[in-house]
């Protein structure tokens, strides 16, 4: 028996309807409105909302673009946006996307205008940006002026909804409380077209207008944001991004410096007492640590230890390191990676020992050349040293000798007993750019070359 065109249209529509588990809604969303789940370029539904979107917005408001405005009044950006259609429960790695992402599948809503018109409103509200995060240096955090979230469904009655009623966060603490206390704003100029063009992300990322006040990898977070509200793809709704200022123009960052000396080392009390008050302080607290060159290492360590354990538990982050300074942290590595055969990747190594008598420190610089054409899974390592580098030689010897393009961008420091921090940090400081991740191990001597395998 044939059938019609209109007769299959018809049964076409009925499968959808009648598949396992799907009612309404969710066959108008399969068959009318497909939602992206892979990269693709977004494509707008509404551009009609253009014309209505402003309707109930401060009549202060002043246009940077025909879909962003600002209110000096409100201290508020305000944004014409889409929501992507996120079903209820779906993970949400962004909170807000500029129109260039191809994102938009794990994304909660697109702005029409680009991260750098975001910028360019809050330049103009007088907002100072902030400091992105830089893991690598130790600084796991954003720095800046605190900006929250709400949106509202263009055309809807009632006023703004934080973005608590779209996404439920699992991710940060009841003291961190991103959402209402706010994401640091530290600006964007150059990656409109660069993904993922991020005005707002759910994890530390670089290309993104705002950042995160806690350390959050991709990995580690992904799937601590979910999407809460189960809208139709290309719903038109105005986001609202407000600065949260501090009361009598407070700047939201606050940069302690604490010099540590011998004296502090041995009496630690007065400087616990400040960082117990810096913690009642309503500011975002980095602490700029100056170590004495003349401590030795050894000694540093377990400062640093306190430090960081203390610093986990709220009220302070510790600051990447100023120039002619060490990384903190990195005074903590795992005892782990000294084995080379396990390591996932080899870093740069440095052996350095101290020089007494008024001479200076003595250092050797070692690579691991990983070959792969040996039989087995594990690559044989030959290790390479270099004596007698100095501060300023030891960036060229590196760049001399790399057999790995500059990809390497991890180094270990083996300190002998009585290498000061005076003895490592010009080291740490040449090789800041080319390999800003450092680690230090103390109190053993680099470990032994691997055995060559045959």
């Amino acid at each position: 028996m044939s059938c019609s065109i209109r007769e299959w249209a018809r049964l076409a529509a009925l499968c959808c309807l009648l598949g396992a588990g799907v009612h309404h809604c969710d066959a108008h969303r399969l068959c009318a409105e497909p939602v992206e789940t892979a990269p693709a370029a977004y494509t707008f539904r509404h551009p009609e909302a253009k014309e209505t979107w402003r309707a109930g917005l401060p009549a202060d408001c002043v246009a940077v673009t025909p879909t962003c405005v600002y209110s000096p009044a409100e201290r508020t950006v305000y944004l014409l946006a889409e929501l992507t259609g996120l079903g209820e429960g779906y993970e949400v790695e962004f909170f807000l996307l500029g129109p260039l992402s191809d994102r938009g599948y794990e994304g909660l809503a697109i702005a029409w205008d680009h991260p750098s018109t975001v910028t360019k409103a809050f330049d103009a509200l007088g907002v100072p940006k902030g400091t992105r995060a830089n893991l690598a240096r130790g600084l796991p955090v954003s720095q800046g002026e605190r900006v929250t979230m709400a949106l509202r469904r263009v055309g809807e009655e009632g006023g703004f909804r934080p973005l608590a009623d779209f996404v439920k966060d699992e991710c940060s603490t009841p003291a961190q409380n991103l959402f209402a206390r706010g994401f640091p704003y530290v600006g964007s100029t150059g990656f409109d077209d660069d993904m993922p063009a991020a005005i707002l992300a759910g994890y530390t990322e670089t290309k993104s207008t705002f950042g995160l006040p806690f350390n959050a990898p991709k990995g580690d977070v992904y799937g601590l944001f979910r999407a809460k509200s189960d809208d139709a793809p290309g719903t038109p709704v105005v986001v609202a991004l407000r600065w949260e200022r501090l009361p009598d123009g407070l700047p939201r960052v606050l940069k302690r410096q604490v010099s540590v000396t011998a004296g502090t080392l041995a009496a630690p009390d007065a400087l616990l007492d400040e960082l117990k008050a810096l913690c009642e302080d309503p500011r975002d607290v980095f602490l700029d640590v100056r170590l004495a060159p003349e401590l030795e290492l050894a000694k540093v360590a377990p400062f640093a230890r306190l430090l960081v354990a203390l610093e986990a538990q709220g009220g302070f982050t510790l600051d990447a390191p100023a120039p002619g300074q060490i990384p903190l942290r990195a005074f903590l590595p795992k005892e782990a990676w000294r084995d080379r055969a396990a390591r996932v990747f080899q870093p740069w190594e440095v052996e350095i020992a101290p020089g007494g008598e008024g001479r200076p420190a003595r250092a050797t610089l070692c690579q691991i050349i990983e070959d792969w054409l040996v039989d087995g899974p594990d690559p044989a390592l030959t290790r390479k040293c270099y004596p007698d580098v100095t501060p300023q030689t030891i960036l060229p010897v590196m760049r001399r000798v790399d057999v790995n393009a500059g990809k390497i961008y991890v180094v270990f420091f083996y300190a002998e007993p009585g290498v000061t921090v005076g003895d490592l940090a010009p080291y740490a400081t040449a090789l800041a750019e080319p390999c800003p991740t450092q680690w230090i191990f103390l109190g053993k001597d680099a470990p032994p070359p691997a055995p060559a395998k045959p």
